[in-house]
């Protein structure tokens, strides 16, 4: 290092300037002596050391040493070069390129947007135009140029059934009140499941207190044991009806097969068995169907606990569980594929229904309609012998009864497939919807009407319905026939639900044909012998269900247009006028 040395010059030499500066920066607290004529002391020049270039050397390394060093600025990659001027030029383009296009070709592009909105325009009135009415609706919907009012004319839900929760505001006479009464008290019971005629007497003591009786609420409300004794009173039964169905019932226990399965030719001794054997999963489902309509469930103790139990097991043992839902259809001889899984379907929602706490049991009635779901033809939207087949109002009338069903169990149903259910509905309607035909294009038949009818009632249709109306004069006018239980099955619903006077006297036709007709001796006591057209298939046994079903129409499906008060009070009015 350079030492500074004691004394600091203030003198002259050959590098004045150096030395000024090198006192400044080796004495900084000592000021520079000006070099005056009239301030001369007597001091000598101070000496500059021999080698001057050893303290400008030490001089330029200590000004160097207190200066930063200056770092090069690096130069930045080609990609981000490249970056920045892309982004420059995309900016000049969005500052000045564009708006001098725009106005440059203004003309051009007013006529690209014009035509491309006119062709959009007219493809999207030539999509509409080809598309099914449904699916049009939807689409409108979507978009918002209609309203659902038509939707609430029309509704997907079923009429719900309410009942009273207490019976004890009903106007009822003394008969009714001591057969209610009674239900209760455990005494003098008229036994509706007994096949024995003395326990199928009325009683007609008066009562002077009514006691609540619990009764389900809904569609199945007329099942419970209560609102079954109720019901048949109430709408048009009889002891001798209830002897009838119980005898049928008892019978198809009798040829319930040892795995719990029927099977439309194992009759037993009293012939006309089926020829559809093949088809287990057809007659068992038909079976169990009776069981259920009169409120015999797997949970419910009494004589037929065993058999529903069996029943069930062995159906859904047999189900085959596919990616499109819960197959029914079993081995589907022939044309049974769909009849057989609507049938089947129906049977586990209503099981399901009966017992809410089984959710085992309304998962698998889920399922079930899953695939019914799944299994309609959405062009037309019917269902026929296989899935997605174009669709006739035999196969459809099942499937849509199952549906129903399902909501009246509170299992979902997909709103399309209901209103590509209407859609089929009209296309093989006739008459403005009065009668119906099996196919489209197709000439109206009774049967085929009233499976029609009631499809509507329970698709929304009020009683009000001029063409409702039409329809049930005409079954009326027809009357019960004498030999097809298929069209009277259905006909017998859609007057039950109608009501009024054309259902009285429809009733008292069908209930005697049927009480009459029943064989009451022999291996066949208590069935039917086979009479429809179409019952070479069934049998007995399909012969033998379709009259236990008609004959449990009083608390099977409660009247959808009137409550079970407002069918009390009717009824009074009558006896009194």
């Amino acid at each position: 290092m350079f030492s500074a040395p004691a004394e600091c010059p203030a003198g002259s030499g050959p590098a004045d300037t150096d030395r000024k500066f090198l006192h400044g920066f080796l004495c900084p607290d000592e000021p520079v002596m000006a070099e005056t004529s009239d301030s001369r002391t007597d001091i000598p020049p101070a000496r500059l050391p021999a080698d001057t270039g050893v303290a400008d050397r030490s001089a330029e390394s200590v000004l160097q040493s207190r200066t930063k060093p200056v770092r090069r600025r690096r130069r930045p990659p080609a990609w981000a070069v490249k970056l920045a001027e892309q982004i420059r030029a995309a900016k000049l383009f969005l500052r000045t390129g564009l708006p001098n296009l725009f106005r440059d070709r203004r003309r051009e592009i007013s006529t690209v947007v014009v035509s491309f909105t006119v062709h959009l325009l007219i493809g999207l009135m030539f999509a509409v135009w080809m598309m099914p009415d449904s699916t049009t609706d939807g689409v409108l919907r979507l978009l918002g140029a209609v309203d659902d009012a038509a939707e609430q004319i029309q509704p997907d839900d079923i009429p719900q059934i309410v009942q009273p929760d207490s019976m004890q505001d009903l106007k009822v006479d003394s008969t009714m009140k001591q057969m209610l009464s009674e239900l209760d008290r455990g005494t003098q019971r008229m036994n509706l499941n007994s096949p024995r005629p003395e326990d199928l007497t009325l009683p007609v003591d008066n009562l002077q207190d009514l006691s609540e009786i619990p009764v389900i609420k809904g569609e199945f409300g007329g099942r419970s044991e209560a609102g079954r004794r109720a019901a048949v009173k109430r709408f048009g039964g009889s002891a001798e009806s209830e002897k009838a169905v119980n005898a049928g019932l008892t019978w198809l226990q009798k040829v319930q097969k040892q795995d719990g399965s029927w099977s439309f030719e194992a009759v037993g001794p009293a012939g006309q068995g089926g020829s559809l054997q093949a088809t287990p999963m057809g007659a068992t489902s038909l079976a169990l169907l009776t069981f259920l309509g009169g409120g015999h469930t797997h949970e419910i103790k009494g004589e037929y606990q065993e058999t529903v139990t069996r029943g069930l097991n062995w159906l859904l043992s047999k189900a085959e569980v596919t990616s499109s839902g819960l197959d029914l259809r079993g081995t589907a001889q022939g044309n049974s594929g769909l009849y057989v899984q609507g049938i089947a379907t129906i049977c586990l929602c209503e099981a399901a229904a009966l017992c809410p706490g089984d959710r085992a049991l309304k998962r698998a009635a889920t399922s079930a309609i899953r695939f019914v779901e799944r299994s309609q033809d959405r062009l037309g939207g019917g269902w026929r012998y296989t899935p997605n087949q174009p669709g006739d109002t035999s196969v459809t009338g099942w499937q849509l009864m199952a549906l129903q069903s399902a909501k009246a169990n509170r299992i979902s149903v997909g709103a399309d497939t209901m209103q590509d259910a209407r859609s089929f509905l009209r296309s093989v309607s006739v008459e403005n919807g009065a009668k119906y035909a099996y196919m489209p294009r197709g000439g109206p038949t009774d049967t085929m009407t009233a499976v029609g009818l009631l499809c509507q009632m329970y698709m929304g249709w009020r009683k009000d319905r001029p063409e409702l109306q039409a329809g049930v004069e005409h079954l009326a006018k027809v009357g019960p026939s004498r030999e097809n239980m298929y069209y009277n099955y259905y006909a017998t619903q859609v007057m039950h639900h109608f009501g009024g006077e054309l259902w009285d006297k429809w009733n008292l036709r069908m209930r005697e044909q049927l009480v009459t007709t029943q064989l009451r001796d022999g291996p066949g006591a208590g069935s039917w012998d086979v009479t429809d057209p179409h019952g070479g298939g069934g049998g007995r046994i399909y012969q033998t269900a379709l009259s236990v079903l008609t004959l449990e129409v009083y608390y099977r499906h409660l009247p959808m247009y009137r409550k079970l008060d407002e069918a009390t009070e009717n009824s009074s009015g009558r006896r009194k006028q």
